[in-house]
């Protein structure tokens, strides 16, 4: 008897995992672009340069999607966007972290940066997520390439910063949050690298 219910509970463990497998095939499952918690730690002043970011070039050969999961019997989800465009929200995201660094960043309306001590101005060469699902596990992997251009209105000197990034993580049920994370993370960790290569000298933002 005990043997038989051990067997029933394997099935039924079994059954759950077929059915997590195979839910949601063909869909489309909605990210968010935005930056993890930055921490308490101020790189500049709000008295320093103003800077303005304008929202990025997207050159990514495939921009209808954000990534793909890969579901565990087959069939294909598309990771998108929520809302909005992936250069604006990118722009939206850079400026969100330089202003919690305490850079006087913001994103530049219209596409114009009149007015600003320094303007940025950026191309989406990579940035994409995607999960593979076999028995018992999902794979995330998720990589980032951002050409970051910086351009210095006191003299007219110009700063050039590709940002690269890549993650991955296991996790054994499947929840978008997963993904969500992992991307955003990304995000932070190129911002970080850019915050840490470059030195504000005036109102001129030089490469350290």
């Amino acid at each position: 008897m005990r043997h038989y219910h051990v067997r029933i509970v394997g099935i039924g463990l079994l059954g759950i995992i077929l059915a997590a497998g195979c839910a949601g095939k063909d869909e489309r499952i909605d990210l968010t672009v935005h930056v993890a918690s930055v921490g308490d730690e101020k790189v500049v002043g709000m008295s320093s340069p103003t800077v303005a970011i304008q929202p990025f070039e997207d050159h990514r050969a495939d921009r209808s999607r954000l990534g793909t999961r890969h579901h565990l019997w087959g069939g294909e989800s598309q990771f998108k966007l929520s809302n909005g465009i992936l250069s604006e929200a990118t722009a939206q995201a850079f400026a969100d972290y330089l202003k919690g660094k305490g850079w006087n960043a913001a994103v530049a309306e219209s596409n114009r940066a009149a007015g600003a001590d320094i303007a940025i101005t950026g191309t989406l060469i990579d940035v994409s997520v995607d999960a593979t699902s076999s028995i018992g596990q999902t794979t995330l992997n998720a990589k980032n390439r951002i050409l970051v251009q910086v351009q210095n209105n006191a003299d007219g000197s110009q700063v050039r910063e590709t940002l690269t990034s890549t993650g991955a993580s296991q996790v054994f049920w499947f929840d978008p949050e997963d993904a969500q994370e992992l991307l955003n993370e990304l995000y932070s960790k190129s911002f970080e690298k850019f915050v840490t290569d470059t030195k504000l000298d005036g109102k001129i933002l030089k490469l350290r």
